[in-house]
């Protein structure tokens, strides 16, 4: 697993960026003591924009415990989100549409036309922590269609941009509370059932035994 995790400027490389504007926002400390220590992962807001110069074939990012959700600022006719070293996903996005991928999957993108987006960062341990405060136990990874528009989260998506517009304070109490609801949005919205998703792993080996 990557020692290092993609965001701030190391993420900005990996879009051959000399560097890329971020943020740290731990969650609010006043979180539930189950799982506390793991409010205290890098939750982290980094704003990649590639021009018209910088299209083509990115860097793949190296494996690590975390997901990437991508809200774009502004729309793409074409992108293409590559898993170990092939195309998964090719669409287009609408300004405000969401991506989110498991870097555990060897992410790399291609890109077609300029891209502008908020990268939120957010660590396994994390969305766990987070899943067991809400009382959902058994959700400990993230997935959503690509290209949903969510317009909670095209909100605080606005409210992360007017904290890179301003100074700031990295863990202020202000961005503690956002990223909290930022990942509370997150899992609640788009957390996966891990016992849901067993059972339908299975059904579906049945069925195929089945045909055979």
């Amino acid at each position: 697993m990557n020692g290092e995790g993609a965001y701030g400027d190391l993420l900005g490389r990996y879009f051959e960026l000399p560097s890329a504007p971020s943020l740290v926002m731990l969650p609010a400390l006043d979180a539930p003591t189950a799982g506390a220590a793991s409010f205290t992962a890098p939750f982290v807001v980094t704003r990649i924009t590639c021009l018209p110069g910088q299209l083509g074939m990115k860097r793949e990012i190296p494996p690590e415990d975390a997901f990437l959700a991508t809200l774009h600022l502004v729309g793409m006719r074409h992108h293409e989100t590559w898993v170990r070293g092939r195309p998964s996903v090719v669409r287009s996005y609408a300004p405000g549409a969401l991506g989110i991928v498991d870097l555990r999957d060897e992410v790399a993108s291609y890109l077609g036309n300029p891209l502008d987006a908020l990268q939120f960062y957010v660590p396994h341990a994390l969305v766990r922590a987070v899943a067991r405060a809400a009382g959902m136990v058994h959700v400990s990874s993230l997935a959503c269609a690509p290209g949903l528009v969510d317009p909670v989260m095209r909100s605080l998506g606005a409210a992360v941009l007017a904290l890179f517009d301003r100074p700031h304070r990295t863990g202020s109490r202000v961005q503690q509370h956002l990223a909290l609801a930022i990942c509370a949005h997150l899992v609640r919205r788009f957390g996966n059932n891990d016992d849901e998703a067993s059972a339908a792993a299975s059904r579906g080996a049945l069925h195929m035994r089945r045909l055979h």
